[in-house]
């Protein structure tokens, strides 16, 4: 079986370098498909290290290997052969087919192989990275990417991507980040980590309240609610210009902001009226429209990836509920019915599903259903778990944990394959995982 989907593989590639059709040899929606063993050289330092730098230098190259290692692994692909059973020195192979001794990876079971090498020069990490099969003796792919010498981890996940991407033909993650919320200097600041929680970012630094952290749809904005000014509003940073401008700062609150799809538009809950209520903001033109118009309290907007519906969270039927708004009839419809507490709806990338947090006591849950409320399905059952955000493939729902204080886990979208996140800052809630990021 493996030396058949090896041999898949090398075909696929074969059809990209002639321009022919693409075809897809790593079938996402299969019920069951099996890991496949891979082993991962150590890299090779093609430089000239001086006794000075060599630390600084071995420091990258364990950085290079274990960024390999996590997205394997998280690509749920692949198994990973204990790099001690490695036969092979890297000093002394290289990084061709000619330079390949195939037959010691095949005797520890590899199937497909990792190797690569990479320079420093001066500020600048350049790294070149062989994807081969070991059954057939052929290279599968090759990639070389160059990146700051701060951040090896950036790189790999480039690679990670490309790989992804040629296997699925579908965007891969590994690029992407994710926002959180952590209270551990005293103050609530916004963070931004990679993926995998590596290489964590205080994004705010207003020693005030900071909450509810979304994206942009072309990741390069955060809105989230502030109280650095006294009362909630809404505020937006430019992550490329530093720039942080007030977006709703209304009198009463002004929270739970979130992006159109196309970006022009804001779907947020305001009180300067009486009740909390959902409304739109544009952007281009400051304009308000109020949406909801009840005695109940209406809130955590999240839009339809066609920009049609909102779910959100009312309790004008008591306990609160999600509901989905019809942008172009203005009626709401109540998809909810159990549960004392349903909250945070998140709209899946395809508008296949809406995951959310249910509470029948003192904890919750992360749930899923369709938009019409049909297909309730129970993710998590351990803990106390709040807060779905879906990666921008659909494939995984990252997530907060009670544990020890608080933590962010990442599942696979059906609840199974579930990963602890270190992000090395203690307490983080509330994440939001970016769309793909160039």
């Amino acid at each position: 079986m493996a030396k058949k989907l090896i041999t898949a593989l090398i075909l696929l590639f074969a059809a990209f370098a002639t321009d022919a059709p693409a075809k897809v040899y790593i079938d996402l929606a299969a019920p069951s498909r099996r890991a496949l063993p891979v082993a991962v050289e150590e890299f090779r330092d093609l430089g000239t290290a001086s006794a000075r730098d060599k630390a600084s230098r071995d420091a990258i190259k364990k950085e290079l290997y274990d960024a390999v290692i996590t997205d394997l692994k998280f690509s749920g692909f692949f198994t990973v052969i204990d790099k001690k059973a490695n036969l092979e020195d890297p000093a002394k192979s290289g990084l061709t087919v000619s330079t390949t001794n195939f037959k010691n990876w095949r005797a520890i079971g590899a199937d497909a192989l990792v190797k690569g090498g990479f320079i420093v020069e001066g500020d600048r990490l350049t790294v070149e990275i062989r994807f081969f099969d070991c059954v057939t003796e052929k290279l599968v792919t090759g990639k070389k990417f160059s990146g700051s010498v701060r951040n090896p981890r950036r790189i790999i996940h480039f690679f990670s991507d490309a790989v992804y991407e040629e296997l699925t033909a579908k965007k891969g993650v590994f690029t992407s980040k994710i926002l959180f919320v952590s209270g551990s200097g005293g103050n609530k600041e916004i963070y931004a980590a990679d993926y995998d929680g590596k290489n964590a970012v205080k994004i705010t630094r207003n020693k005030s309240i900071n909450l509810a952290p979304q994206w942009s749809p072309d990741g390069q904005k955060v809105l989230y609610v502030s109280y650095k000014r006294g009362t909630p509003a809404m505020y937006s940073l430019d992550l490329t210009t530093g720039r942080d401008e007030a977006l709703s700062n209304r009198p009463g609150i002004n929270i739970g902001g979130m992006y159109s799809p196309d970006g022009r538009k804001l779907a947020l809950t305001l009180s300067s009226e009486k009740s909390p209520e959902l409304y739109l903001l544009d952007l281009s033109t400051r304009e308000y429209k109020k949406l909801t118009d009840n005695n109940g309290i209406d809130v955590s907007p999240s839009w339809s990836p066609d920009s049609k519906r909102i779910a959100y969270v009312s309790d004008t039927a008591g306990n609160p509920h999600i509901h989905v708004l019809d942008l172009s009839t203005g009626k709401s419809k109540r998809i909810t019915f159990k549960g004392k507490y349903n909250s945070s709806p998140s709209w899946s990338p395809d508008g296949s599903s809406i995951a959310f947090a249910r509470s029948d006591g003192a904890r919750f849950n992360v749930w899923t259903m369709r938009p019409d409320g049909e297909g309730l399905t129970q993710l998590t059952f351990d803990g106390d778990n709040r807060h779905p955000s879906w990666s921008p493939d659909g494939r995984y729902i990252v997530y907060s944990s009670s544990d020890k204080g608080g933590s962010l886990r990442i599942m696979s979208s059906d609840g199974t394959r579930v990963t602890k996140i270190d992000t090395g800052i203690r307490g983080e809630k509330a994440p939001a995982w970016s769309p793909f990021l160039k």
